[in-house]
């Protein structure tokens, strides 16, 4: 090999890395915290309570590592951090049906691959308590 060669040759390699390294930032909790700001912008938090009902679910939706948003029929906003297994926590991971019963505290929340293949790596994750979100 060239010393050309060999000098693209680390440039890629470095080029790679540093690509690589930045993906790992963007999976950090950091990010997850400020992409949880940015999906609650505008919004108020209240009092956090244990359950909410899973009927009244409008929409359900994942901030990787940080947290489970429910968005309700009335439009408030409840944000779950998990007590467990927020690692396994992807913005694709997390089964979307909610049934009619109530989600509590402590309940586990199954972790399904894309596509519906099956359960990922952690089985589940433990729902902390709900916190509501309004607009003032």
């Amino acid at each position: 090999m060239t010393r050309e060669g060999s000098s693209a040759l680390g440039a890629a390699v470095l080029a790679l890395a540093l690509a690589s390294t930045a993906l790992a930032a963007d999976n950090s909790p950091a990010a997850g915290e400020a992409s949880l700001a940015r999906e609650l912008n505008g919004r108020v938090p209240g009092q956090p309570v244990s359950c909410i009902i899973g009927r009244k679910v409008s929409d359900v939706w994942v901030v990787e590592q940080t947290a489970i948003l429910y968005r309700m029929r009335d439009g408030a906003v409840y944000v779950s951090r998990p007590i467990m297994g927020t690692q396994g926590l992807a913005r694709d991971a997390v089964r979307t049906s909610v049934g009619p019963r109530a989600l509590c505290q402590g309940d586990g929340v199954a972790l399904t691959s894309p596509g519906g293949k099956g359960v990922r790596g952690h089985t589940a994750v433990r729902l902390g308590p709900f916190t509501p979100y309004t607009h003032p």
